[in-house]
Parts: C-alpha cells; sequence; structure tokens
C-alpha cells in the first residue's frame, strides 16, 4: 500500500530581524505613546480649560485682597506699565503652563516631557543657545533700525525710567519668560500636538493654531498681522528643532525687549495700533531668527529634531501546536479516521474527514484557514517529530472564518495531495466502492456547493 508523503518538516531556526522603527517629529509625538487614543486630546483640552479657570478665579481673588484699590474696571484699559497691572498681566498667562501640565498628566501622551521636545525634556543647553541667537537677531535689526532713523535726521530720545522701574525689571525677568513658555506649552504644544494627532503634514499644525494666537492679542489690523507673522516663525522653527525652546526664546525675546524699551521711554506699551511699515522690521526679525536656527540645527548634530520608537513585532507565522499539547480529547484520539483543521488565529480544531488529506484550507472567498493536521496521538505523519511545524503560507491572505471552513485550497507547495484510494499513514482507509467528496478550488469570490464541516472541538 503506498501513502502519502508527509508535508511535515522540521522548520529552520528563526532568523533574528532587527527591530522595526519609526520616525516622528514634534507635531507627532502624540503617536509616541501606544496606549494613547484619537480622542484624548479633545478631554485634554476640556480639562485644561477647566483648570485654567479655576486658577484664574483663585490668582484675581488673591490679587484684590493683595493690592485692594488697584484693580478697577477693565484691566487692559488701564496702564500696564503699572507694576501691579503689568504683573497681573503677564502672571494670569503664566497660569496656562500648569493647567496645560496637569491636563497633560492626566491623559498622556506618556513621558510628560514630550510636550517640550522630542527627547521628553526641556533641552536647557538648546534653550539658552537659542536665546543668544535671538538677542543677536533682535540687537542686530534695532541697531540698524535706530542708526536709519539717525542717518535721515532723527534725534536721538531721551531715556525716562517708568515709575516702579525695579518692579517692573524684577516681573520682566522672572514673570515674562515663564508667560511666554506657557504660551507656548498651548499654542506651539498642545494645540500643534492635537492637530498633528490627526493630520500628518506638519503645515497644518503650524497654521491652524495661529488664528488663536493672533486673536488672544488686542491689537489692530497691523499688529495682528505681526503676531501672526510671529505666530508661523515660532511654529516653524518648532517643527524644524523637535521641540519648544527655539520658539521660547524667540517669544521670551521680543516681550522683554518690547517691555523693556517701554520701561525707558523708547516706546509705549499701551498703544495697540500699528502701521503697514512694522511688518517690514517683524518680517526681518523673524526671518532672520529662522534661518539662524535652521543653520544652528544643520551644524549642531546633537539637536534631535524626530523621535524613534520601536514598532511592534510582526504577528509570527502561524504553527501546528505540539502534539503534546493537542486538545485532550484530540489527543486521545489514536483512531487516525480523523482529520483537524488548525485555524491559527483561536487554536481551535474543525473536524473533518480524514481523505481530505494534508494540504491547505481556504474558505469560500479564498482566504486562507488553516492546515489539515493529520496527525495522530502517536505522532505518524510527522516523522515521529514533536517539534512545532510552520504553516505554508500564514495568515495574511485574511481573516479566517469563525466557525466554518472548506477544504477547497490546493496542496502546500513541495507536497502531493493522497488520492482518495491512498489514506494517509495510521488512519484507515474510506471503505471499498465509496468516493470521497470532490475538493476543487474555490477562488476569490466563487461559491460552490462543496459541505462545510461546522463540528468544533475547543477541548
Amino acid at each position: 500500500m503506498s501513502h502519502a508523503s508527509a508535508p511535515w518538516s522540521r522548520p529552520s531556526p528563526p532568523v533574528q530581524e532587527p527591530p522595526r522603527t519609526r520616525s516622528l517629529f514634534y507635531h507627532r509625538l502624540a503617536h509616541a505613546d501606544p496606549r494613547h487614543r484619537w480622542w484624548m486630546p479633545l478631554v485634554e483640552g476640556l480639562i485644561l480649560l477647566a483648570v485654567l479657570l479655576l486658577l484664574t478665579i483663585g490668582f484675581f481673588l488673591i490679587m484684590v485682597f493683595a493690592a485692594p484699590g488697584r484693580i478697577e474696571g477693565d484691566i487692559l484699559a488701564m496702564d500696564q506699565l503699572d507694576p501691579v497691572v503689568f504683573f497681573i498681566l503677564f502672571g494670569s498667562v503664566v497660569l496656562m503652563l500648569p493647567s496645560a501640565l496637569l491636563a497633560r498628566l492626566v491623559l498622556g501622551p506618556r513621558p510628560l516631557g514630550l510636550i517640550f521636545s522630542v527627547t521628553g525634556r526641556i533641552r536647557w543647553k538648546w534653550l539658552f543657545t537659542c536665546f543668544v541667537a535671538a538677542v543677536a537677531i533682535y540687537a542686530l535689526i534695532n541697531a540698524i533700525a535706530v542708526g536709519l532713523e539717525l542717518a535721515v535726521g532723527g534725534r536721538p530720545v531721551s531715556l525716562q525710567p517708568a515709575p516702579g522701574f525695579w518692579w517692573l525689571m524684577a516681573s520682566v525677568i522672572f514673570v515674562v519668560p515663564l508667560q511666554c513658555a506657557a504660551e507656548e506649552v498651548v499654542f506651539r504644544g498642545y494645540l500643534a500636538q492635537t492637530i498633528g494627532r490627526w493630520l500628518k503634514h506638519p503645515a497644518w499644525a503650524i497654521l491652524l493654531p495661529v488664528p488663536l494666537f493672533v486673536l488672544g492679542h488686542a491689537y489692530d489690523i497691523w499688529g495682528q498681522a505681526s503676531v501672526g507673522i510671529m505666530a508661523v516663525a515660532m511654529g516653524i522653527i518648532t517643527w524644524r528643532t523637535g521641540g519648544l525652546e527655539a520658539a521660547i526664546a524667540l517669544h521670551a525675546v521680543n516681550n522683554m525687549t518690547v517691555s523693556l524699551m517701554a520701561m525707558v521711554g523708547l516706546t509705549d506699551m499701551n498703544d495697540t495700533s500699528g502701521a503697514p511699515t512694522d511688518l517690514i522690521a517683524v518680517a526681518l526679525i523673524n526671518g532672520g531668527y529662522v534661518a539662524l536656527v535652521f543653520w544652528l540645527v544643520r551644524r549642531n548634530r546633537s539637536v534631535a529634531v524626530t523621535r524613534t520608537i520601536v514598532l511592534p513585532p510582526p504577528p509570527q507565522p502561524a504553527r501546528l501546536p505540539e502534539l503534546g499539547h493537542r486538545p485532550p480529547r484530540l489527543a486521545a484520539d489514536a483512531s487516525g479516521l480523523a482529520a483537524y483543521v488548525l485555524d491559527p488565529a483561536t487554536q481551535r480544531y474543525l473536524v473533518l474527514p480524514p481523505q481530505y488529506g494534508p494540504y491547505s484550507v481556504r474558505d469560500g472567498q479564498g482566504r486562507y484557514v488553516g492546515l489539515l493536521d493529520t496527525r495522530t496521538a502517536h505522532g505518524a505523519h510527522a516523522g515521529h517529530d514533536d517539534a512545532p511545524v510552520p504553516l505554508p503560507g500564514g495568515p495574511s491572505g485574511g481573516t479566517p472564518s469563525e466557525g466554518t471552513s472548506r477544504a477547497t485550497g490546493p496542496a502546500p507547495q513541495g507536497t502531493t495531495p493522497p488520492s482518495p484510494s491512498a489514506a494517509p499513514q495510521g488512519t484507515t482507509p474510506p471503505p471499498h466502492g465509496t468516493t470521497p467528496p470532490p475538493s476543487p478550488p474555490a477562488g476569490p469570490g466563487e461559491r460552490d456547493n462543496t459541505p462545510t464541516y461546522t463540528g468544533r472541538h475547543d477541548g
């Protein structure tokens, strides 16, 4: 009696493949946390607003009791060079920083420092470098502006320190940088990463937060246009440098420069109007700073601009379990009269007549379902090798059908399906005179009358 050749073979040693990685720009850092979900930025924003509202109410109550009689009516209409008003205006914005950090701490993504940079922390050395670069740009552009004004016949302006100069100086040194950092964390941090969670191209994360940032400044059209240019510049350098440090430095130097000039009478801090010519100076300052930062990033390779994450390994090829690990009811069956289809996804067996032979099984849509396991409890057809056997093809062709399968697929490459008259070794051939049911292959979308077998043994 001839027997079908066994399709089982000893698997080759697994090849250790290098881990798959993915590089994320700053606005896409929400994808660095595998537990982060698409809806979490929305809830994070609600938490941010709720915490900010509570902190703002508490802050103004404290200031009313700390400085009675100093805050009356619309605070924006008051003299912004008053040390108390100056502190309230800038200090109330600082409250955005703990609000944003608390909201991020609740919902992620983790670690918390991803809101600052791709490294998960503030890069203090890079922040200081950008601060020096911003000071240099502002000093150069303002020196050129003063020189041009004097060259056309302008007269030097005498410096007149404002009342409470040193209190104002303390606020400029300690409060203004925190105010700028708070705005950057919210507008170039939270909002940019929220948009980047859903939209991949960085232009969306750079441009969409600009209108909200502009509306937060009570200027006329030319003043808001200047703010818009600066917002775009800060969004670009945040994306290019992989963090908020460069944007915080530019924002802080700008606000500190304007405050210091107002404190000595070189500009009016209460003036909310602008002129078209202001856009030229703003464009030169921000354009020069962006170009300088880009140059510094290219020269300083230690400044990370992306974050590399390790992706989970791909699904392993499906394997038949060892004979001793099959469900007890099947392991105890030594008759050899049954062949079993293994569903790799659920590790469940389906009963099929033995004459269907050892070959791949596909469903009515031509998708790979499993492999006929014709081994007996004593290891027949496995060459007495109990090692796991890799399934040919793997389950990548589609999702196994639940509970039903049809033996319609071709035999695995390199194997010969047994003829109906030759039962697999260790099994009993079908009765004489009977004809086994045919098993023509079914292509994708084809439907045939081949019977399906739904008897399931779960052990």
